[in-house]
């Protein structure tokens, strides 16, 4: 019988999607299906009836051994992987039916972090879709409430970030534990762009840091820029930008620029916008341009 020897067990919202549609692409890599959830049967069948969320949760994971099974029998990949992000939070549940699963090959751990606030936060906007009618600030007040009433981890938005105890324990328990930053993605985007500063290179530096890049499904990075000239700037540059990135991510990623001209508020474009925007970022302006008596 087959089992899985590659888990990614979280944390949710901090890029286990991306990772999961990155690696179901290898040939020798098999992901079945997107949080399973099987190795947490126990905590999703106690959650209370109270929780909106229970009706879901009954109907999208595997909660009996013969379903779960049947993920993986009939797979001839390498690498077979439960994906459920939610394993990272119920490490005690996991971690021993992991151990009791394990068949001869040693088993890996993927787990993805993210900055906790920004992870809480974007947890937060997921459930605003649906069913979290409270503000963010209250939500975090009623977040141990709803712990008592039996509301799933889901709700949990401090609890899903606070990382210490879990990794610790994935760390104590497995050998092989990779651990990757969500905000790893951000950095190499930022170095490239300081690299051009540094080369000199002003105009492509500064159209690098009119946005934040999103990384979305399938690897593909959106970038939002202002406007048409901005746009041709930064499509001459994609090759350079993706052989960058992936060079130092180990990744295959795509670059897909759009226009928001809403940003062109945000960007200064006169020459008194520009100045007032620089004099901002240096003071020493202000004096430059009292000294000589300069007009801008």
């Amino acid at each position: 019988m087959k089992q899985p020897n590659l888990y990614i067990v979280g944390a949710p919202k901090s890029g286990t999607t991306s990772l999961y549609q990155y690696l179901n692409q290898h040939p020798n890599i098999s992901i079945p299906i997107k949080e399973p959830r099987y190795l947490i049967k126990q905590s999703i069948q106690n959650v209370s009836d109270d929780d909106p969320i229970k009706p879901y949760l009954l109907r999208s994971s595997i909660l009996d051994k013969e379903s779960y099974n049947k993920l993986y029998n009939n797979k001839t990949e390498k690498i077979l992987c439960d994906a459920s992000s939610q394993y990272l939070y119920h490490h005690r549940e996991v971690i021993t039916q992991i151990k009791a699963l394990k068949d001869s090959q040693p088993t890996k751990i993927i787990i993805l972090l993210r900055n906790p606030i920004e992870r809480a936060f974007s947890n937060y906007l997921h459930n605003c879709a649906t069913f979290e009618y409270l503000d963010f600030f209250q939500a975090l007040e009623q977040e141990h409430s709803r712990i008592l009433k039996g509301f799933n981890s889901f709700w949990h938005y401090k609890g899903l970030s606070t990382y210490y105890d879990s990794v610790k324990a994935y760390l104590e328990a497995f050998d092989e534990v990779k651990i990757i930053l969500f905000e790893d993605f951000i950095k190499e985007w930022n170095n490239y762009t300081d690299s051009q500063e540094k080369n000199g290179r002003f105009n492509i530096s500064s159209i690098l840091r009119m946005s934040e890049p999103i990384l979305k499904k399938n690897n593909i990075i959106e970038y939002e820029i202002p406007n048409n000239t901005a746009s041709i700037e930064l499509l001459k540059e994609r090759e350079e930008i993706i052989s960058y990135m992936n060079k130092n991510l180990n990744g295959n990623f795509q670059l897909k620029v759009l226009i928001n001209k809403k940003l062109e508020k945000k960007i200064p474009i006169t020459s008194s916008d520009k100045y007032l925007f620089m004099s901002k970022k240096n003071s020493n302006l202000d004096i430059l341009k009292m000294k000589f008596n300069l007009k801008i």
